[in-house]
């Protein structure tokens, strides 16, 4: 699997926001993250995977690339 580099660049985003581990990422409300700086449509629909990933165990998944349909 390739690394993905937009999934590198929104981590860096949530990295420098403070978002530094898994409960912090997924207490993120709505209004968290339309405040991050220079956010943009994808990004928040990478962060909505991100989180859902992360709920279900398959954050490895997730940086892999993997686009299998997550359920939560």
């Amino acid at each position: 699997m390739m690394i993905n580099t937009k999934t590198v660049k929104l981590l860096n985003k949530l990295f420098q926001a403070g978002y530094t581990d898994e409960k912090s990422v997924t207490a993120m409300s709505m209004d968290d993250i339309l405040e991050l700086p220079g956010i943009n449509v994808s990004e928040i629909a990478l962060i909505n995977e991100l989180q859902k990933s992360i709920k279900t165990g398959r954050l490895l998944s997730f940086l892999g690339g993997d686009k299998t349909e997550i359920e939560v």
